[in-house]
């Protein structure tokens, strides 16, 4: 059985973490979780993340496990850092571009930023077929569970598993 849809996500605070495990719960796909090697946490993690989301600076990755080039679909989640995409998906998007697929694309923010994130990822990727942005308060308060559901009902016919494939 080889899967056809993966999840690929970063998550600083744990809010796109959260949304990424609803959608490949309800998806049945493999994930991937990006890990950068330059430390975010604290202030000065908060300010280098910042800088480099606006000026664009790819980020040192961690190796990952699955190669997009092996699934129909894959779904990218990030947190929006500067209304920019986060610098590790980023670096993974430049990276991986020419073996996407199909593309769907969810983010999590403060307040805005999600639709200049999702121009920024198409213009590196290409168009996707599916997007989705929620804000931190949304996530806090439980009001996101219909918009993943309406994603989800977007990208889960896409992302079924393929047998003997």
């Amino acid at each position: 059985m080889k899967p056809r849809s993966l999840l690929v996500f970063y998550s600083r605070t744990g809010y796109t973490r959260r949304i990424a495990s609803e959608i490949s719960a309800a998806c049945d796909c493999d994930v991937e979780e990006l890990h950068d090697t330059v430390g975010r946490g604290g202030p000065l993690g908060y300010a280098r993340s910042s800088l480099e989301a606006i000026a664009r600076f790819d980020t040192l990755l961690a190796p990952t496990q699955h190669d997009p080039a092996d699934y129909d679909l894959v779904v990218v989640g990030t947190p929006i850092w500067f209304w920019n995409l986060s610098s590790p998906v980023r670096t993974w998007a430049r990276r991986h571009r020419e073996s996407l697929r199909k593309l769907a694309f969810f983010c999590t923010c403060g307040s805005s930023g999600g639709q200049r994130a999702l121009a920024e990822l198409e213009a590196i990727c290409g168009e996707t077929v599916a997007s989705l942005v929620l804000t931190d308060r949304e996530i806090d308060s439980g009001a996101h569970a219909a918009s993943v559901a309406a994603f989800v009902g977007q990208v889960a016919p896409r992302a079924r598993r393929t047998r003997g494939r």
